[in-house]
């Protein structure tokens, strides 16, 4: 019975081990090498340019210490059997990523109209006097042209 017992303790602890070690994602290293300033990063619709085609990388980071925080918009093209993702293009938004003239976003989703993409987001200004929500719409129209919006709530 002991032997048993120790049999089945010593193949739990190798399963355990293994488990604990062959587990590990294959981008655990690289999601480790982070930047902590990333708050948010996520994915979402899809864009075509020419013969690539992709999808969207949201991001808002944090600068001077979380003091207010920008928005950036990436274009990843979809991996095929022959090619991973690559990073085509990274929009940064001067109207909202200013120093002297800082947001701080909460929230960033999409969502697709037609043939557009938005990019939304959601914030407060360094400069309201009395704090407000800011609702903004990013239009983004090609790789390189997109439309912003304040949606009055």
């Amino acid at each position: 019975m002991v032997k048993i017992f120790f049999a089945i303790f010593l193949i739990g602890g190798l399963l355990q081990s293994a488990m604990a070690t062959g587990s590990e994602s294959f981008l655990l290293g690289a999601v480790e090498n982070l930047p902590t300033s990333l708050r948010i990063v996520k994915t979402c619709g899809n864009w075509q340019y020419g013969q690539q085609e992709g999808y969207y990388r949201l991001i808002i980071g944090d600068v001077h210490n979380g003091a207010g925080s920008e928005v950036y918009v990436q274009f990843i093209t979809n991996p095929d059997q022959n090619t991973a993702s690559k990073l085509i293009k990274t929009l940064a938004f001067s109207e909202l990523n200013n120093d002297h003239s800082q947001y701080y976003f909460q929230s960033i989703d999409c969502s697709t109209v037609g043939k557009f993409t938005y990019v939304n987001v959601t914030g407060q200004y360094e400069h309201d006097e009395i704090p407000k929500m800011h609702h903004i719409s990013i239009k983004l129209i090609d790789m390189n042209h997109y439309q912003l919006v304040e949606k009055k709530k």
